[in-house]
């Protein structure tokens, strides 16, 4: 029911899909009608504006009062860098000077030249 009253028959979308920011897809909006960006982590969500499912993300209802947030569906903590969400205890490579890892919300990087030691 509200799908039903949330979506409209036909579908009205913009003539131009919108320019998403780097890390974020376009995807089918909540109504299967429109081209939008995903949402990502830590933000705001909702029927129509959905999350980004390739990275494991679900609109978050749980903190009360606060509204929906695009969240990993398992309570997981993560880590957004670049535009690009990294789960919890994940290995990355930002550059080819650093490797990080995805820790408790934050990341920590050491790098990988031996100049860049000294």
């Amino acid at each position: 029911q509200v799908c039903a009253q949330l979506c409209r028959r036909p579908c009205y979308c913009p003539w131009v899909p919108p320019h998403c920011p780097r890390g974020s897809p376009l995807v089918l909006d909540g109504c299967g009608c429109c081209k939008i960006c995903a949402r990502r982590l830590g933000e705001p969500c909702d029927f129509l504006h959905i999350c980004d499912q390739s990275q494991g993300l679900i609109c978050d209802y749980s903190a009360a009062g606060t509204g929906a947030t695009c969240n990993f569906e398992d309570g997981e903590e993560g880590c957004e860098v670049n535009g690009q969400v990294y789960r919890d205890g994940e290995v990355f490579q930002p550059s080819c000077k650093l490797q990080c890892r995805c820790l408790d919300g934050g990341f920590t990087c050491v790098p990988l030249c031996q100049e860049d030691v000294r």
